[in-house]
């Protein structure tokens, strides 16, 4: 069986990657070059609002180094065949030709741009999206931060789906949500989501392996997407100043509502 992977280059991206060619004899890997881990704070915030941003993203790196280890996509993708590319590569015909001459059976995307035409067109029937988060509530990006902004650290999750054109739309095959525990910080949950992740696709992989089909159910609503634009470092706020990174304590205790997601895998049905 022949996989088509598609992967980011950040540390959660091969965290999960890696595993995924372990099961396959032939892939080609399409590496897109993602953005800095830690970003510069925008210039006209507060004091407050810097340091919050400062240590979101600090703690976040160090949560994740701890968690993956460092890595690398030379290292880890070396004895395969790939490519690697900008964002503004992703879509190209160049990247079509190559995608359509290697003919693959399945297609897995983790941590790249929405893929469009005229790649979209060369992919396989299916084509599964590692999304961080639960469609249709948390589609887009940002999608672990976003339940912690609204209370919900509940529906902090994966969603693993087959892509369509539209970001995070397609039919889903596997949702799931780690086990909170009392000290949880909102990247704690990250790490616990990346990692249910790493085992869920493999137990996927061997589904389709066995079935040669993932079963999927459609998405009835439309939720919302989240746009990079929708951020701003004051929504950190809620976060830091009036939780102190200790939301999870406060559902554990009954405090935010009980509210749970409803969850559709492949795998159970």
């Amino acid at each position: 069986m022949k996989l088509l992977l598609f992967s980011g280059t950040h540390s959660r991206h091969l965290y999960v990657n890696k595993e995924i060619i372990k099961h396959f004899k032939e892939t080609l890997v399409i590496i897109m070059e993602r953005e800095e881990l830690i970003p510069n704070p925008p210039s006209n915030i507060d004091e407050n609002d810097r340091n919050n941003f400062i240590k979101h993203f600090k703690n976040r790196s160090v949560k994740e180094k701890d968690a993956y280890g460092n890595l690398s996509h030379e290292t880890i993708f070396k004895n395969h065949e790939k490519i690697y590319l900008l964002p503004n590569e992703l879509n190209t015909f160049k990247t079509a030709n190559k995608i359509k001459e290697f003919d693959a059976d399945l297609s897995i995307i983790f941590g790249v741009d929405l893929i469009l035409d005229p790649v979209f067109d060369k992919l396989p029937k299916d084509k599964l999206n590692i999304h961080l988060g639960l469609s249709p509530w948390y589609k887009g990006g940002a999608t672990l931060f976003w339940p912690f902004y609204f209370l919900q650290p509940q529906f902090a999750g994966i969603t693993i789906h087959q892509i369509s054109k539209n970001p995070d739309e397609g039919e889903i095959i596997h949702q799931s949500t780690p086990k909170l525990e009392y000290e949880d910080t909102i990247h704690d949950v990250g790490v616990k989501c990346v990692k249910n992740a790493k085992n869920d696709i493999i137990d996927l992989i061997n589904f389709y392996k066995s079935r040669n089909h993932f079963p999927g159910k459609i998405q009835k609503t439309s939720g919302r997407v989240w746009r990079g634009k929708d951020f701003h470092p004051s929504h950190l706020r809620v976060i830091y100043d009036l939780f102190n990174d200790k939301m999870v304590d406060k559902y554990l205790d009954g405090e935010l509502g009980n509210s749970k997601p409803i969850l559709y895998s492949c795998l159970r049905s």
